[in-house]
């Protein structure tokens, strides 16, 4: 079965616009933000941000899909666009949570 975690990633239309170029070129983020493995919440704030949603998902960095998103992660803070995007996972243990 595996250990399984909530996670929300939440993105500013600048920080969605990388998200889209990275998108563009394939790969495993692809199916990671699809429809039908995550739920998607469009332009919550009228400013056009997104929240992605994925319940009881394996949260592992040796996953592709999960690799890349982590690598957005890390490319959205290299750029300094902190305050661009949110992720938060809460694992099955109380204290395993990471913001």
């Amino acid at each position: 079965m595996g250990y399984r975690s909530e996670v929300l990633l939440a993105l500013k239309p600048d920080a969605q616009a990388i998200l889209s170029t990275i998108v563009a070129r394939g790969g495993p983020i692809v199916d990671m933000i699809s429809e039908d493995t995550s739920e998607i919440d469009k332009d919550f704030d009228d400013e056009g941000s997104i929240i992605y949603r994925w319940d009881g998902i394996k949260w592992y960095d040796s996953y592709a899909c999960v690799a890349a998103i982590e690598e957005l992660i890390s490319r959205l803070e290299s750029e300094d666009m902190d305050e661009s995007y949110r992720f938060v996972r809460i694992g099955e243990d109380t204290d395993d949570n990471e913001v």
